[in-house]
This record gives C-alpha cells, sequence and structure tokens, in this order.
C-alpha cells in the first residue's frame, strides 16, 4: 500500500485553525418584538470544550446594566435571561453581547417598562416615540385629514347660493320634480335629466314608430334649421318658464315633461337626424 505524502504547511494550517471552526457555536434568540420583565432571552448553541461566555446588557445611553461570566460544558446548551431580574429601567432599545474564543456575538431588543412607548425605525436607526412626540404625529395626522375633507367639500362650502338654495319650493319637499333639476333658478348648470329620468335609446326607437309622433321643434318653438346652440338656448328659456317651482299651473309637470324629451332628441345630433327622417315621412 502506498501513502500519499502530506505537505509540512497544510499540518501547520491544520494546527493553527481556532477550534470553534469545526463545530463551535453560539446564538441569541431575541424574536419578541417587546420584551417585558416576564420574558426570557435565550443564549444556545453548542461548544466542543468546556467555554466561558462573557454576557453584557447595554442601555440606550451605552451604560452598563449586566456584565457576567458565565461557564458553559461541552456540548449542546441552552441558558435563560430572564429580563425581570435585571434592572433594565426605561423603555428603549437594549444591546446584549456574547464574548467567546475572541469572538462576539451583539443583537439589540426593545423593552418597555409598562410605559406608552412604541419602537420604529427611522433612517435607519432604532429610536422610540414618547407620549409627546405621539401627540405630535397625530395633529399632524389630524390636520392632514381635516384638509383632505375641506377640499374635497369645498364645492358645495363656496358655492354661492342661489334662489332655489334659500326658497321653499315643493321640488325639495317631493323628489320626483328633481327630474326637472332643482335648481333652474342658475344659468350655470345643466338642465338634461339624468339617471332613470333620461331618455334611453331604446325608448327613443320606440317613440319613432308612434303614429302620433310629436313636432319636437314646435315644442321648443324653434325652426328646424336651427343650431345646436341655438336649441339650448331655447330649452333653458322655456325650463326656467315651466319649470313646476315656477309656473303655478295644473299643465306644467305636463309641459315640462314634453320640454324635456324634444330637447333629449333635438340636442343629440344622431336623434336629430333619425327623428328627421322619420318625421318628413309623416
Amino acid at each position: 500500500m502506498k501513502y500519499k505524502a502530506v505537505p509540512y504547511f497544510s499540518i501547520i494550517l491544520i494546527l493553527f485553525i481556532p477550534a470553534n471552526v469545526f463545530g463551535d457555536s453560539v446564538n441569541i434568540s431575541v424574536d419578541l418584538p417587546i420584551f417585558t420583565d416576564a420574558d426570557k432571552i435565550v443564549i444556545f448553541g453548542n461548544v466542543s470544550t468546556e467555554t466561558i461566555l462573557q454576557v453584557m446588557i447595554t442601555d440606550p445611553d451605552e451604560m452598563i446594566i449586566l456584565n457576567e461570566d458565565i461557564t458553559i460544558p461541552a456540548g449542546d446548551f441552552t441558558y435563560d435571561i430572564l429580563v425581570g431580574d435585571y434592572a433594565l429601567g426605561r423603555s428603549g432599545h437594549y444591546d446584549i453581547s456574547v464574548s467567546y474564543n475572541e469572538l462576539e456575538i451583539t443583537k439589540q431588543f426593545f423593552y418597555d417598562s409598562g410605559h406608552n412607548v412604541n419602537p420604529m425605525k427611522v433612517d435607519g436607526a432604532i429610536e422610540s416615540l414618547t407620549e409627546s412626540e405621539q401627540m405630535i404625529v397625530f395633529a399632524i395626522a389630524s390636520t392632514i385629514i381635516i384638509s383632505v375633507l375641506i377640499f374635497l367639500a369645498r364645492g358645495s362650502i363656496f358655492r354661492k347660493k342661489n334662489e332655489y338654495d334659500t326658497g321653499e319650493w315643493e321640488s325639495k319637499k317631493n323628489r320626483d320634480y328633481e327630474k326637472y333639476h332643482s335648481e333652474w333658478m342658475s344659468d350655470e348648470i345643466s338642465f338634461e335629466r339624468k339617471g332613470k329620468n333620461k331618455l334611453s335609446d331604446e325608448d327613443f326607437r320606440k317613440s319613432l314608430l308612434s303614429k302620433n309622433l310629436p313636432d319636437y321643434y314646435a315644442i321648443l318653438q324653434i325652426q328646424k334649421t336651427a343650431s345646436q346652440d341655438e336649441i339650448k338656448s331655447q330649452f333653458r328659456s322655456l325650463a326656467k318658464k315651466w319649470h313646476p317651482d315656477r309656473k303655478q299651473s295644473d299643465d306644467a309637470e305636463k309641459k315640462m315633461t314634453q320640454i324635456n324629451m324634444a330637447y333629449e332628441v333635438l340636442s343629440n345630433i344622431k336623434r336629430r337626424n333619425m327623428y328627421d327622417q322619420h318625421f318628413s315621412k309623416k
């Protein structure tokens, strides 16, 4: 049997490799987001020989709270540190470090002494909010929310009231009148009907089949050559005149319905062309 020679420098390297490379390991368990006096910090691991661990805890001001040596026998081990056994004092972030065999492990944990202090990270540095700081944050958040609500409601808050807003009109008592558009006093709003009260394309096509197809030009009192702007202007004028709030007569509602129907046909260029073709055949 032939033996392969091992280089002399390899033997020297093996002799100088630290013992912990062959399996020594130590770790610190600080998995809780907040520690109280009833919680434990666990140091655990495995060492090949009896080892002395130097355990140190420092407070947020870097003052040493705990500094003691622990002798660990060879093999697997766990060592518990009950937080309540040490006077940590105020709430905040604490550092715990374990040194052994010229190695050091450091972890950080947040301790709550019972006061209303919450941990948070800012720009990579871990800090805590005091009660006064929380009040400032709350005030800023409240101001932002109120500002957003005012911005969204600015139309209602700053809109100038018209005669309809200040008057006692029937449409305010009976919402069915809203299909004529309640703000008939304003020259800045639309008088067109909306939603279910608006003439649909299907209803318009059905109306073309009627033998008694109304003369929408006559209803709006305009010429057949009237422009779209003239149709809109005349509709607004008639809407103000015949709105049931203003026209105190029994036929005001019926007349207003006819005006709305005529406008919804003639204000739509496609519908107007279809209407002109069918009406000319009569």
